[in-house]
């Protein structure tokens, strides 16, 4: 589906992006949602995301798409790539019940203006191996005692209650049992941020 997006009244360079395979966003000096282009809407729709197309999402900060635990990293390096003028990269897992998938991000400061391009390329896509043995759901077994169940933002697996064991429960992606509270597991805070936490860290402490 294409929406309404009036792409004529953009910027030379932002119209160069709107085919690109890569899901691509631009920050406006707020962190507000100033343009994504259509492989955005098709990731969106194909993930039962249509919440998230752009037209609904214009004009919106960025943070309130990233999870909690996640919002004042990437804060942090937003605001560092404006004021260095330098990018960023990591590469984040971002699976689905049937897919392994992981994209490598690249943030972009746009030089003569105070925006952000962000920039998501696929990096590998293959079924789920047997390193990712997918578990039943269990109510009882996942959802602690406030009604909530633990999914890391990441790779999306689930924390067992009893012992903090971290399964891959793939029917919870679309319908888990109660509402979710989105976290990191310890390994992919580990393999994902470990120096950017680290720096994180320090300069909270610092305040």
């Amino acid at each position: 589906m294409t929406d309404s997006l009036d792409i004529p009244e953009l910027e030379d360079w932002i119209q160069d992006l709107e085919h690109s395979r890569d899901i691509l966003y631009v920050l406006d000096r707020n962190l507000r949602i100033f343009y994504c282009n259509q492989a955005w809407n098709d990731f969106a729709e194909q993930n039962e995301g249509q919440e998230l197309i752009r037209t609904s999402i214009f004009g919106q900060s960025v943070l309130q798409a990233i999870a909690a635990p996640l919002q004042a990293f990437y804060a942090t390096v937003f605001q560092h790539v404006r004021e260095s003028g330098q990018p960023f990269e990591l590469e984040y897992e971002c699976s689905s019940p049937e897919l392994f998938r992981v994209f490598h991000m690249r943030i972009l400061p746009v030089h003569g203006s105070e925006r952000l391009l962000v920039i998501n390329s696929l990096a590998v896509e293959r079924p789920h191996g047997l390193d990712r043995p997918a578990q039943p759901a269990d109510h009882t077994r996942y959802t602690d005692e406030h009604g909530f169940v633990h999914m890391c933002s990441h790779c999306r697996r689930t924390r067992r209650v009893e012992d903090n064991h971290w399964d891959w429960v793939p029917s919870y992606l679309n319908q888990p049992p109660a509402p979710v509270s989105h976290g990191l597991c310890p390994a992919c805070m580990v393999y994902f941020y470990p120096d950017q936490w680290k720096a994180l860290r320090h300069r909270i402490q610092l305040r």
